[in-house]
């Protein structure tokens, strides 16, 4: 869904680099898609699965909240590395090349983002703020994976911590408040500088904190994703990131008393609501999304998914880190067990754009709650994997792939290529 695919021909081949010692996986960097292709189910277990607030058969849906979207956007990041020449950054006119293919999706996606939000499915759309960050990583093309790391980290602290001391004064907000989507109305109504605001500070997926996935992603994509020794770090890594970033936050809320300065703040609310300030925050903790309450700085505290807090990105940052190495590293023993995930990865954005227009032509507002269910994530999961393969085997690239590639191609005509001396040997 980020316009930016691991399918594309030269963007595969240009990660087949000279041998090193110790082992390798596949060749080819197919595991990134069989990543993609399980944030892709987890995004259909979000939007059609039951909900884990009800309880039951939901419950087991509950770690797909938030984590799929994240896994997306360091995803992205991982391709926007590997476009610009993986472990080793393009130089010259083929830097140039990417920078302008990037600026020119850019507002693609912003385009395509706006008219999935005019659907009006209810939803939360990303794609427009995917337009944002790949503006913003621009600038960042040259940059190492130690350097791509390190700005994750400082984002992913900085950003929410930054945004909250703005919002503060631009737009604060108390737990009801659901910051909406851009829409096509905001833009011609308000203004660039309106528009750009939401994108970058007070939407639903703000630029701001989202470029800690972005950067994470890249990191990732400078490094040697081919070796099973760096797939397993990453794994290990990552999951040891995520667990220790919950044992913190835990410590934080729970001794250190920062859920109940949160509850604090919502006393009024919820004795408006008739109800305890636990129950008033289970019944509206997903409202956070993207932008945490301003009424107190103990919501920064907090894991909960899409929150866009210091804990919730650093967890999420490592859970996708893990989901990324483990799925390189299993992909060569299980291709064909794997390769309709993989097929299915591969057309991301297809598969993105595609399941808002179905829910948009199935369901409206009258149906209420009647779409989450464990047989629509089924029917969902079973049609996109069922329709990848067969496109993969007739066709080839996604459609909207094909149509994102076509449009942005433009800058492979600017003059020759740079090339860059082979390393001498012996």
């Amino acid at each position: 869904m980020d316009g930016v695919t691991v399918m594309d021909r030269a963007l595969v081949d240009g990660v087949r680099t000279v041998p090193e010692q110790g082992r390798r996986v596949a060749g080819r960097l197919t595991g990134i898609d069989v990543a993609r292709g399980l944030a892709v189910l987890g995004m259909y277990a979000v939007h059609v699965g039951p909900d884990p607030v009800k309880g039951g058969a939901g419950v087991l849906f509950k770690p797909f909240e938030g984590h799929s979207a994240a896994l997306f956007a360091v995803l992205a990041g991982v391709s926007i590395a590997l476009m610009s020449g993986g472990r080793r950054p393009k130089l010259g006119r083929d830097r140039t090349r990417v920078a302008l293919k990037l600026a020119t999706r850019a507002p693609l996606l912003v385009a395509l983002g706006l008219w999935l939000t005019s659907l009006e499915t209810g939803y939360m759309v990303i794609l427009a703020y995917y337009g944002a960050c790949f503006l913003f990583a621009i600038p960042w093309l040259r940059a190492s994976a130690k350097a791509l790391a390190i700005a994750a980290v400082v984002v992913a602290v900085a950003g929410p911590l930054s945004s909250h001391l703005i919002r503060a004064q631009l737009l604060p907000r108390d737990l009801l408040f659901f910051a909406p989507d851009l829409t096509a109305d905001d833009v011609t109504s308000t203004g660039l500088l309106k528009a750009a605001t939401v994108l970058v500070l007070t939407g639903t997926f703000p630029a701001l904190t989202l470029m800690a996935y972005v950067f994470a992603g890249m990191s990732l994509g400078r490094m040697d994703l081919t070796s099973r020794s760096v797939c397993r770090r990453l794994f290990f890594g990552g999951s040891a990131l995520a667990v220790g970033g919950y044992v913190v936050s835990w410590i934080a809320t729970g001794p250190l008393g920062g859920m109940q300065a949160v509850y604090r703040s919502l006393e009024p609310a919820a004795a408006q609501a008739g109800m305890t300030p636990p129950e008033f925050f289970r019944l509206h903790q997903t409202w956070i999304h993207g932008t945490p309450p301003t009424t107190s700085w103990a919501w920064e505290l907090l894991p909960t998914g899409t929150s866009y807090t210091p804990f919730d990105l650093l967890i999420s940052i490592g859970i996708a880190a893990a989901v990324i190495g483990g799925c390189q590293l299993v992909m060569p023993k299980f291709e064909r067990v794997l390769r309709p995930l993989s097929d299915l990865g591969g057309r991301v954005l297809s598969a993105y754009v595609l399941h808002f227009v179905a829910i948009a032509l199935l369901w409206d507002e009258s149906d209420g709650d009647s779409i989450f269910s464990v047989p629509h994530f089924v029917e969902f999961s079973a049609v996109a994997l069922t329709a990848a393969v067969l496109w993969r085997k007739f066709v080839g690239r996604g459609p909207l792939e094909w149509a994102m590639n076509k449009l942005s191609s433009w800058p492979k005509y600017l003059g020759p290529r740079t090339r860059v001396p082979a390393q001498r040997q012996g």
